[in-house]
Order: structure tokens, then sequence, then C-alpha cells
């Protein structure tokens, strides 16, 4: 197996798995990977993610350019190359079109903030970026301010953008976006949708074995 064969399945494997959770639908979505030697794998344009093979990918390196793969690659790029430029410590993005969470940006309702345990610890204080036009240098422009301290990035009325360490790491904060955002639609329905306090958060964290969040963002 090569360096890029366990990102490559990593990925068509994502690809299912945001179908299946019905955070993408049609071609939506796009997803990458940051390999060893300075180049990224991404997903190519207009395809449906859950049907991807590994050699459907495309690599290519800091400027766009295509090094290796046939098609396009996906028209969001640009967004993921700031990410990559922005955060050296993130191995793969993924971009999705979450139901519930984009829900909250169309009725311009402030993101709810850490509901439970698990969204302080895997999610982190999620930015909401303003709206940009898909495709555009706007996207990568709107992210600019927040991609240095957040893991979780919503774009309104568009999608999110979820950083991880791991293609899995990536996918898994996204579906969890999604449901907290599914709770906070439920607890508003039942009257009252209240964050966790600070300092439950902090507590949480230091439980977790997680630094303290303190003003740092993130």
């Amino acid at each position: 197996m090569s360096s890029s064969d366990a990102p490559r399945i990593a990925l068509c494997a994502a690809g299912r798995r945001l179908l299946e959770a019905d955070l993408i639908a049609a071609a939506e979505g796009n997803l990458s990977a940051r390999l060893p030697g300075g180049t990224f794998l991404v997903t190519p344009s207009g395809v449906s993610k859950a049907t991807l093979q590994p050699g459907d990918l495309l690599e290519i390196d800091a400027t766009g350019r295509v090094v290796s793969g046939a098609g396009r690659p996906s028209t969001e790029l640009p967004m993921h190359l700031a990410a990559y430029a922005a955060r050296p410590d993130a191995a793969a993005l993924v971009h999705a079109h979450p139901v519930t969470a984009v829900g909250f940006t169309i009725a311009g309702i402030p993101w709810p903030g850490d509901l439970v345990p698990e969204a302080a610890v895997t999610l982190g204080p999620v930015a909401v970026a303003p709206f940009a036009v898909p495709g555009t240098a706007e996207v990568p422009a709107s992210l600019a301010p927040f991609l240095a301290g957040h893991d979780v990035l919503l774009l309104s009325r568009h999608g999110a953008l979820c950083l991880g360490r791991t293609v899995d790491e990536a996918v898994w904060r996204m579906e969890l976006l999604e449901r907290v955002a599914r709770m906070a639609l439920v607890a508003r329905a039942l009257g009252r949708c209240e964050p966790l306090p600070a300092a439950a958060v902090e507590a949480v964290l230091r439980a977790a074995g997680k630094a303290p969040r303190g003003g740092s963002g993130r």
C-alpha cells in the first residue's frame, strides 16, 4: 500500500457515510486530505461522493495544479487550500450541507453553543461565516478570520466545513454538528435551549484531558 492509498480509501468511505447520514445529496460536498509529500487529495467536481473509487480522487499541489488524476477538482478547492495554509495541523477537510445546522443560518438564529459535553470536546466553538457565493474567492475570504481558531465552521446559507487530524475526525465533527443542531431544534420546540455554563464547559474539557478554552477561541 502506497502512502496515498489509505487516505484515498478513507475519503471514499467518508463520502458514503456523508450520504447515508443525509449530510449531502446528489453531487454535493467535497473532501480532501493532506499527503506527506506536501500535496493533497481532493474529490472531483460534479460527481456523487458516495460512489467514488480511490482512483477517482485527484492529487493536487499547494497552488491547485493537478498532479495526477482525471477530471476537475472541486469548485471549492480554494477553500480547502486556504484552510490547509491556515492550519498546518489539519490533515483532512470535509465540506457538507447539514440540513438542520444550515437551517439555523437561514433562520438567522445564532449557533446555540455547547449544549452537551461532546459538543464542547469534539466541536469546540463553532464559527458562523457570512454568506459568500459558492465556488468563488468569496468563500475562503469569508472563512479567513475564523480558520486559525476553529475546527468547525458554518457557512451561512451554504454548508459547513470541518477540519480534522484524520478523515474520520473531520467526518465525526460534521456528524456531531448536525446532531447538536437537531438537539437545539428539539429543545427550542420544547420551549428552552440553553448552552452549558462556561464553568461547566471548562470542567468537561479538563475531564476529557483537553486544554482549557479560556479566551483562545479553541
